[in-house]
């Protein structure tokens, strides 16, 4: 049965038409000479071998019979197979609005089928059309995407040279959060569509001289605040600079968006291909590079990939890595610089600093890793050791008899990320630390920038006796008003200011200034990097709480610290006491 579906499914319509007519032939006209033979030989008598005509006419009839039944099968046939024929090419034609040549069909079924096929064609195509839409256009802005953006990539990219280079630009928004948090969210995709519409139109404006390097040129939305625009024919590196002068001129003007007036600029990073790229993959990764030494360096403009930042960012990923591990292996430890209280001269705290401990012993500077822990996230888990070592250790003091608490820094990606207050109880709770004997600090900077949150993440804190102090005072231009209503207990006076008391004429008036301030508000204050007995007795003098630096010690391990605790002999700081 396969094998006969297998032979007829080879078969033309015309071809089967024609054998089917031929096989009718033969068939009606034995039928018809059977039934002549059978009324001869009932009616007339004769014998069933006496036929009517000679073997030779008959079989000259048989013949004549097949050609007449295959051709006709044949030529009708054909002309229903140029009616299907025709709807096929219409259904591979995407252009045609109809099919050609079928307005006159003969039988119903198939006008019937000529418009089934129409209708059904075309809401096809529509719906072909909707779904390209939506696969290749940016919903927000109306422009090309990344799918679009990335096909249009690699149709063009294999035919740049270095007599005939492209260039590709990734664009990214300067200060959007910041925007977007001030418009919500119907407003930020009408701010997004305006940035389309004018990176678009700063196009259209260049200089005629720089304009042939637009031929065929791609402006995309990508994800986020991100847009980019490919140069397939960029021509020239000088070309591409004033694409990207042009760029910054036409967002140094704000937008006004539902009544309000937002400035945001727009930063860059460029590749040049082949120069710089080969492919997508290095197009984007190279010009993400690019963009984010930007952001490094000056927080806004234009910067051209080298092959010095690929360098650097193999470097970044190879720490990142070791970072990782580092943190899987717990090798991250808290060392202790001791606050001294100006009145006793005791150790009356400490503050846990961030080290970086290799397993062969070597020790990493919190300035080489802490902005990629910042970058990565891995700075929560980091946080989340040291606040845990602090408080271990912290009970060993206790344990030994010293009134010392202990300080640790939070960071401002913590702050944001992580649930501060239950991951401060549960490390309580596993160390058996008082709450009373653990200070939290926080920048001014992060206090300012969500003084809600603080206050929601403190106040169950506070309450359990844990205090709050805010590091770095005066550095951040702050709204002062604003962080007096939040619920902090120290001050810390920045080292920048102390550092200045022996050389600066209007340090020792700031240092005096945010020393009245937290007197006024009944909070204590600490000084850091005090280095000089002469800085000490200044601090003393004018009624600061506590101070801490080089002068009495640099950061202690527990150990170390221990030791220090146990040795301190409080009339070795009578000097520092105040007059």
């Amino acid at each position: 049965m396969s094998q006969i579906r297998r032979f007829f499914g080879s078969m033309t319509l015309p071809a089967f038409a024609a054998t089917a007519g031929a096989v009718a032939a033969v068939l009606v006209y034995g039928a018809v000479t059977v039934l002549e033979q059978t009324y001869r030989v009932i009616i007339g008598g004769h014998a069933w071998n006496d036929m009517a005509s000679p073997p030779e006419v008959m079989l000259g009839l048989v013949l004549v019979s097949i050609a007449c039944g295959a051709g006709a099968s044949f030529v009708l046939a054909r002309s229903f197979q140029r009616v299907l024929q025709r709807f096929l090419a219409y259904l591979d034609d995407t252009t045609s609005v109809r099919p050609r040549g079928v307005d006159t069909v003969m039988f119903k079924e198939l006008r019937r089928l000529r418009v089934a096929v129409t209708r059904r064609v075309s809401h096809l195509r529509r719906e072909n059309e909707r779904l390209a839409t939506i696969a290749y256009v940016d919903q927000r802005t109306g422009l090309p995407n990344t799918i679009a953006l990335e096909a249009e990539i690699e149709r063009k990219l294999p035919f740049a040279s270095y007599d005939s280079p492209a260039a590709f630009f990734l664009l990214d928004l300067d200060q959007f959060g910041r925007a977007a948090e001030r418009l919500g969210s119907l407003a930020t995709n009408t701010l997004l569509k305006s940035v389309g519409e004018r990176l678009t139109g700063s196009m259209s404006r260049l200089d005629p001289t720089v304009a042939p390097s637009l031929d065929d040129a791609m402006i995309t939305a990508l994800h986020n605040d991100q847009f980019a625009i490919f140069l397939p024919n960029a021509i020239t590196r000088e070309n591409v600079s004033n694409i990207a002068r042009a760029i910054r001129v036409a967002f140094a003007q704000p937008f006004e968006i539902n009544g309000q007036s937002v400035s945001i600029g727009m930063s860059g990073g460029i590749v040049m291909a082949p120069e710089d790229a080969d492919s997508p993959q290095k197009l984007f990764r190279h010009a993400d590079l690019a963009l984010q030494q930007v952001r490094q360096e000056s927080a806004s403009g234009f910067r051209y990939f080298s092959p010095r930042l690929n360098r650097v960012a193999r470097g970044k990923y190879m720490l990142e890595a070791e970072l990782r591990e580092a943190v899987a292996a717990r090798e991250f430890k808290a060392v202790f610089q001791p606050k001294v209280d100006f009145a006793t001269g005791k150790i009356v705290g400490c503050e846990a600093l961030a080290r970086w401990q290799r397993a062969n012993g070597k020790i990493i500077s919190p300035a080489a890793f802490i902005p990629l822990a910042e970058e990565t996230g891995l700075v929560n888990q980091i946080g989340e050791q040291i606040l845990e070592s602090a408080c271990e250790c912290a009970v060993v003091w206790m344990k030994e008899g010293f009134d010392v608490s202990v300080a640790v820094n939070v960071s401002p990606r913590q702050f944001m990320t992580v649930d501060l207050t239950n991951l401060v109880l549960e490390v309580l709770k596993r160390t058996g630390l008082p709450p009373a004997r653990l200070e939290l600090e926080i920048t001014e900077s992060m206090a300012v920038s969500d003084p809600t949150k603080v206050d929601r993440v403190m106040r169950p804190l506070r309450a359990l006796g844990v205090k709050l102090a805010l590091d770095d005072f005066g550095t951040g231009h702050s709204n002062l008003s604003m962080l007096t209503q939040l619920p902090f207990d120290v001050f810390k006076i920045d080292r920048q200011f102390v550092s200045a008391l022996d050389a600066d004429r209007q340090a020792p008036a700031i240092v005096e200034m945010i020393l009245a301030m937290a007197e006024t508000l009944g909070l204590k204050t600490v000084a850091e990097g005090v280095e000089t007995e002469r800085q000490a007795e200044f601090l003393s003098r004018r009624g600061c709480s506590m101070a801490q630096g080089f002068l009495y010690s640099p950061g202690l391990p527990q150990e170390g610290f221990l030791e220090l605790l146990r040795g301190w002999d409080k009339r070795a700081s009578a000097p520092r006491k105040a007059s």
